[in-house]
């Protein structure tokens, strides 16, 4: 199992009104996390405390959707990732607790400890875990950090090729600009190659 956490950082600092919104629109990306990747989430996702994600995935696909989603919106966020068994396994994922949960929370205490580095994602791997896990693992922050680099219009030009499946023409139209700007954009990213 893989698991995921991801802290919103400084939400704490925004108004009532702003953590209301943020909080509505967070709970209804988790929504659709767990319905279009439902075969690969073991349990809902959860939201706690307002600013904190909790996944239990067995691929790298809904947690890159999330990133996807999350760097979209402009949000900063640390995330911690951990594979290994889970010994509590309940409905939603802050229910759930084992190895993987504990390597993920060590990975992201880690990452707040490092106060003077720009460090935005930490992992710790089971030694008894899957290579398929350690995999997705890798190929999380691989495309975390192939996203970090991109401009917000690539981030736009991106998603809607990759996860909603539009060609350029469609993107195009849906973002009221020239096909030439969007092929020229999104061959300047590693989009094609998740496909």
């Amino acid at each position: 199992m893989i698991a995921a956490i991801i802290d919103i950082v400084a939400s704490r600092d925004a108004d009532a009104s702003e953590r209301k919104e943020l909080d509505r629109a967070l709970r209804e990306l988790l929504h659709e996390v767990d319905k279009r990747f439902e075969e690969y989430c073991h349990a809902h996702s959860s939201l706690t405390q307002g600013d904190s994600i909790e996944l239990l995935i067995n691929s790298w696909q809904p947690i890159v959707f999330l990133f996807h989603n999350l760097l979209m919106r402009e949000l900063r966020f640390r995330v911690g990732l951990g594979t290994g068994k889970i010994v509590i396994k309940k409905e939603e994922a802050d229910e759930c607790d084992g190895p993987a949960f504990w390597n993920a929370r060590e990975a992201i205490d880690e990452i707040k400890q490092m106060k003077y580095m720009a460090r935005t994602a930490g992992f710790k791997i089971d030694k008894e875990g899957s290579e398929k896990e350690t995999n997705a693992v890798v190929y999380s922050l691989l495309l975390l950090t192939t996203f970090l680099s991109l401009t917000s219009t690539q981030l736009e030009h991106c998603y809607y090729h990759i996860w909603e499946g539009k060609g350029i023409s469609e993107i195009a139209k849906l973002v009221e600009t020239s096909k030439g700007n969007v092929s020229s954009s999104l061959s300047k990213t590693p989009c094609y190659l998740l496909e």
